[in-house]
């Protein structure tokens, strides 16, 4: 099928060749084998309960609210901070019998398989693909302990991010398809982006890559075609479509759970009032990591009646518990402790009625306060422009270095739970993990044998990270050398192949959250989590740019042979 031409410019896809998996024992069978020899490795990886109620906890109690028909549970300050993705997987594995650990461990593997089916009609050396599908599957931070041990959300948005970007490339790839087989992969599309985007909440990073993925699809093969466009148009309202019912079903059960359609209560307008009216303090000590100083609060006691409520145990708060970047957690604490988040409409209120006293005081000139609306996001300061490259190049080059994984730590494998007996009854109920023991004593005591074999497990483990913390920024730059290279070569052309273009998605991508990331870093906190969701995006983008040279070295060598079969 011709490419649509734009200014002379032609988008094709490649020939579409329909061909599964299974067709080929040999992959399947080498695929198979690797997943339960990596399962078995990681499940030496005990389970560690933590006494992390603004987080780990969080997660649990979250899936113990679904599992008992309650929605996410009895209303208190932490209900609804978090999205409910992650606790809807916890109960998910729970109700198909499966443990946390090894659920989170078989979705990940799971989706390095649908990375091969989407570029199977891509790729016909089978050895090309089990390299690839290897490459992917071990994955270091998928078994970066401690945090694989823990009921982490990295443990699911990792899977995520990896099934986001295969099913688009399954869907660009299938453009010659059937509409059958494109709407399987439409319909996988949306709704792995949205469970990624109610998992975790600094999403808007896959927004670039989406628009350009957008106008790949449109126009890609489209010849200037009403119906192919039509079709495509169905398509993507489809995606649209999934991504509305995950909103609507949020918002509707939370309504009805607790009063109000919403889905994040911090992003409400009543709390970015609140805070982001604190945030907005002009105050003489103001800081980077700080965002509400001693004497932003001193002069919000003054302005706001509401907020002077909670001056008493702001002052008695001796805890060094949270560090002043954490000041969200504290606010909403105090305002659980003052007895004003008893349910969601007294916590709205409260928080709207102080966002509109620090308002009013902004607006009449009574409180310092700067030129922008009150929001979640930490304001920017002209000091911080010297930060922008060396912090950007900082979150970029952890991103593709590996620079975060700690192998030492996977090597020290003697962790133990913290949490209180209640809350480990918690975890050994809705996880179906049996945690480790909270006591060294029992665990020195574990037979030596048995400690040998999972000593081993864990300096295998520990090696292979060590391999990829060595290699992947190698790799890396070799990719990305070859990507520029094949799409100077195709500018020339005037003829941009799907697969070189996608490459763009992934990488555009991949800048996009470090940007992201490095905004926080520079005006709230050192980022350390939510860069894992990077992870899985640089090896995509390694493992695709190796089939593009692959398929431009194959291009290359049925063109050489094009005079002969003619001649012949």
């Amino acid at each position: 099928m011709a490419g649509m031409k734009i200014a002379s410019f032609s988008f094709v896809a490649p020939p579409y060749r329909k061909v599964k998996i299974s067709e080929d024992r040999v992959l399947f069978w080498w695929m198979l084998i690797l997943i339960l020899v990596r399962l078995w490795f990681v499940q030496a990886q005990g389970f560690i309960a933590t006494y992390t109620p603004h987080d780990d906890y969080l997660f649990v109690r979250l899936a113990k609210g679904i599992l008992s028909g309650e929605w996410l549970g009895p209303y208190d300050q932490l209900t609804l901070v978090k999205g409910p993705g992650y606790p809807l997987f916890i109960a998910f594995a729970h109700h198909i019998g499966i443990p946390l650990l090894l659920a989170q461990q078989l979705l990940y593997s799971f989706f390095c398989v649908m990375m091969i089916s989407a570029v199977r009609p891509l790729v016909k050396n089978r050895w090309l693909l089990i390299t690839i599908f290897t490459f992917v599957l071990l994955n270091p931070f998928m078994y970066a302990y401690p945090a694989s041990g823990r009921a982490f959300r990295l443990g699911l948005s990792m899977p995520l991010v990896l099934a986001v970007f295969s099913c688009g490339l399954g869907l660009v790839v299938r453009i010659g398809a059937s509409f059958k087989s494109k709407f399987v992969w439409a319909s996988g599309f949306g709704f792995f982006a949205s469970l990624l985007w109610f998992t975790r909440e600094e999403g808007v990073w896959l927004l670039p890559g989406l628009g350009l993925f957008v106008l790949i699809f449109l126009i890609t093969d489209n010849g200037f075609s009403r119906k192919l466009l039509f079709q495509r148009f169905l398509l993507l309202i489809w995606v649209a479509a999934i991504f509305a019912g995950f909103y609507g079903s949020i918002i509707y059960l939370n309504h009805r759970a607790y009063g109000h359609a919403l889905v994040n209560e911090l992003k409400s307008p009543q709390f970015q009032s609140a805070l982001g009216g604190l945030m907005n303090i002009e105050a003489p000590d103001a800081k980077r990591y700080v965002p509400v100083s001693r004497e932003a609060k001193k002069l919000a006691y003054a302005a706001s009646p509401t907020f002077r409520i909670l001056k008493p145990l702001f002052d008695a708060d001796r805890s060094l518990r949270w560090p002043d970047s954490f000041y969200i957690w504290r606010l909403r604490d105090k305002v659980e402790m003052a007895g004003y988040s008893e349910n969601l409409t007294d916590a709205l209120d409260f928080y709207g009625k102080m966002g509109a006293e620090l308002k009013e005081a902004c607006e009449n000139g009574s409180l310092p306060c700067l030129a922008r609306k009150p929001s979640l996001r930490p304001p920017w300061r002209a000091e911080y422009n010297e930060f922008i490259w060396p912090y950007f190049s900082k979150v970029f080059l952890s991103a593709i270095t590996f620079s975060k994984l700690d192998e030492d730590s996977i090597l020290a494998h003697k962790y133990i739970s913290s949490g209180t007996t209640e809350m480990v009854e918690d975890y050994t109920y809705v996880t179906l993990e049996n945690p480790v023991t909270s006591r060294r004593k029992v665990m020195d005591n574990y037979p030596e044998y048995y400690m040998h074999m999972t000593t081993e497990k864990f300096r295998i483990l520990s090696d292979i990270a060590k391999a990829y913390k060595a290699v992947v920024v190698y790799l890396f730059a070799l990719a990305l050398f070859i990507h520029l290279v094949l799409f100077v070569r195709e500018v020339r052309r005037r003829q941009f192949s799907v697969e070189v273009l996608y490459g763009f998605v992934v990488l555009g991508s991949l800048f996009s959250l470090v940007s992201v990331l490095s905004f926080v870093y520079i005006t709230l906190w050192p980022i350390t989590r939510p860069l894992f969701s990077a992870y899985p995006v640089t090896l995509f983008y390694i493992a695709l740019v190796a089939i593009l040279l692959f398929r431009a070295r194959q291009q290359e060598r049925e063109d050489a042979m094009l005079p002969w079969a003619v001649a012949g």
